[in-house]
């Protein structure tokens, strides 16, 4: 994974979970990074103090993504930091589960699709502009889910939110190509992290979702952050509008149960 070493690259939703699994791995790779949060600033601490440890230039910035109108200030602010980004990492987002009838009229549906698909597109929209006013090419890397693909009951907020964002990463990648500026997406399958690790590792329920894929394991946050660094690498230079399923295997097998 070549050309990575002083990159800037923008990476939301770096408090915890996968996005500060992506911080830790680019920063070891030499990028020099801008890190966003939201409400979770010891979180965006112990980012922030994880990567220096790499000796790399990073800074945080704090942004609510449910406010829309603040995301123009956002970027231009991480913008300058550096004086311009050459990749932006779209990882914040909301996992929401619930039904239709317990959400009839769609308000945490239009919170979870401002917070994963509307603030993705505008900050996309914001960075291909600015590249292509500094005419220099970019990289986008979406974080988008399996529930892009494949879904289940009480996630229809959350899985259309992923299912935009694929549609988004390819139709942006058509129309920036032609600047240079290449956008793809990450679909993990099952990761564990800080508010679920609890959970999927109980024995019970690991044996339950493990079972289903043919690596039979979890995947890991450095495993994220290393797709991360090869979509924004210069090994997939000729590598756009794709949507990389990092899963285990679980979504090849269709979620049966092991016969």
């Amino acid at each position: 994974m070549q050309g990575l070493k002083d990159k800037r690259i923008l990476i939301t939703g770096a408090s915890s979970g996968i996005g500060a699994g992506m911080a830790k791995v680019l920063a070891r790779k030499g990028c020099r990074l801008v890190l966003h949060y939201n409400r979770n600033q010891s979180g965006i601490e112990q980012t922030l103090k994880k990567v220096k440890e790499f000796g790399v230039q990073a800074e945080i910035i704090r942004c609510d993504f449910k406010q829309l109108n603040e995301l123009e200030n956002f970027f231009n602010q991480a913008w300058s930091i550096y004086d311009g980004l050459d990749g932006l990492v779209n990882n914040a987002g909301i996992v929401t589960k619930s039904t239709a009838l317990n959400d009839a009229l769609g308000e945490q549906f239009a919170e979870t699709l401002a917070v994963n698909l509307q603030a993705p597109y505008q900050l996309s929209t914001a960075f291909a502009n600015a590249c292509i006013q500094a005419k220099q090419p970019g990289a986008i890397v979406n974080n988008s889910s399996i529930h892009g693909q494949a879904t289940c009951e009480w996630f229809s907020a959350y899985a259309a939110s992923k299912m935009g964002l694929d549609a988004i990463t390819k139709v942006q990648a058509v129309e920036w190509g032609q600047f240079g500026i290449r956008v793809n997406g990450l679909a993990p399958g099952v990761v564990p992290v800080e508010r679920t690790q609890h959970i999927l590792n109980e024995p019970s329920m690991e044996a339950k979702w493990c079972e289903r894929m043919p690596a039979g394991r979890y995947g890991t946050t450095e495993e994220m952050g290393e797709a991360t660094a090869y979509l924004l690498s210069d090994a997939t230079q000729w590598m756009t509008g794709s949507v990389l399923t990092i899963d285990g295997g679980l979504i090849a097998r269709g979620n049966y149960p092991v016969r």
